[in-house]
C-alpha cells in the first residue's frame, strides 16, 4: 500500500526533503503511527511515539531514533510545511518516513446523528502492533466504498467483534461501558484517552468479549480513533443504537477537554 505526501516536504530518516524526491514504496509489514495536528501541535505525541517503539519491538523492527529525536523531526516537518491542521503518517519498514496525508474528519452531522458501520470477517495478525496489513485494509475499503459505511467492524473466527478496521469500538449498556479485551485489539491512543475520560467521569468500564448475537443488548455504541475522536454509531449491520445517549455525550465532551489540556501543556512547555 503505497502512500503519498500531501504537502511540500516529507521526512526521510532525519532529513526534511522536498516531495519531488519522494519515492513511493510498498509498506506491507512496516510499523506506523498516524498523528493528528491541531493548532500546529501534534496531539498526544508522547503516547504515539512510545507506541511506535512498542510496535517495533513486537514486529521485530528497529526504530533508530529516540522519542526526543522523533519529536524534533516532526516539529520541523510541521514548521516547514506551515500546516496547522492535519494528519501525519510516520512509518518505518527499513527507513523512517513521515509526511502529511489526506484526512477525513467527521462532519458535525455525523457527530450529532452517528455513522453506519458494516461487518467484516477478518482478523489482524499481532493486533497490539500497529503494522501495515494491506489485505485487511483493502477488504475494508472495498466494503466501505461499495455499501457507504463510514467504518467496518472486524469479526473473528469465533464471531467476536474485536475492533474497527481503523478504530477501536465501545458499547454502552445502562451506565456501563464495554469494550473488547486489550489483548485482542490495537491499543489505540484515543482508546486509552477514552478510558481516562471514563475514569474522570466515574464511569465503569469493562473489557469483555462481544459476540455478534449480543448486539441487541446494548443501548449505544461508538468508535474511537485519531481522526474520528469519539464518534457515535447509529447502526451496525441493521442494528440501531441511541446516538444521544447521556454516557456517550459526556465522554465526547470530556475527550474534547483532554485534547485542549494536551494543547495547553505543549504550549507551556515550548
Amino acid at each position: 500500500m503505497a502512500l503519498y505526501p500531501l504537502h511540500k516536504y516529507f521526512v526521510f530518516n532525519d532529513r526534511i526533503l522536498p516531495v519531488s524526491t519522494f519515492v513511493p514504496a510498498e509498506n506491507e509489514g512496516g510499523i506506523y503511527e498516524v498523528l493528528r495536528v491541531v493548532n500546529g501541535i501534534p496531539l498526544f505525541l508522547d503516547e504515539h511515539l512510545q507506541r511506535m517503539h512498542l510496535s517495533a519491538e513486537l514486529a521485530g523492527k528497529e526504530v533508530r531514533y529516540s522519542c526526543a529525536q522523533l519529536e524534533a523531526i516532526l516539529n520541523q516537518l510541521i514548521v516547514r510545511n506551515e500546516v496547522d491542521e492535519g494528519n501525519i503518517l510516520i512509518s518505518c519498514k527499513t527507513n523512517l518516513k513521515a509526511f502529511f496525508i489526506a484526512h477525513n474528519y467527521p462532519s458535525d452531522e455525523q457527530y450529532k446523528n452517528g455513522i453506519r458501520c458494516g461487518l467484516l470477517h477478518a482478523e489482524r495478525m499481532n493486533p497490539n502492533a500497529k503494522v501495515f496489513q494491506t489485505e485487511v485494509r483493502k477488504q475494508a475499503n472495498r466494503l466501505m466504498e461499495t455499501l457507504g459505511f463510514y467504518e467496518v467492524l472486524l469479526v473473528d473466527h469465533e464471531q467476536r467483534i474485536t475492533e474497527g478496521s481503523r478504530s477501536n469500538v465501545f458499547f454502552i449498556k445502562g451506565d456501563k461501558i464495554i469494550t473488547p479485551p486489550g489483548k485482542q485489539v490495537l491499543l489505540g491512543i484515543t482508546r486509552q484517552k477514552t478510558l481516562v475520560c471514563a475514569s474522570r467521569l466515574n464511569l465503569q468500564v469493562k473489557e469483555a468479549e462481544i459476540h455478534l448475537d449480543e448486539l441487541t443488548d446494548f443501548d449505544a455504541a461508538f468508535i474511537t480513533g485519531t481522526s474520528p475522536k469519539i464518534l457515535p454509531i447509529k447502526e451496525v449491520d441493521g442494528y440501531s443504537f441511541n446516538t444521544d445517549n447521556k454516557v456517550l455525550r459526556s465522554l465526547m465532551n470530556e475527550y474534547d477537554k483532554i485534547i485542549q489540556e494536551d494543547i495547553n501543556r505543549r504550549i507551556r512547555s515550548s
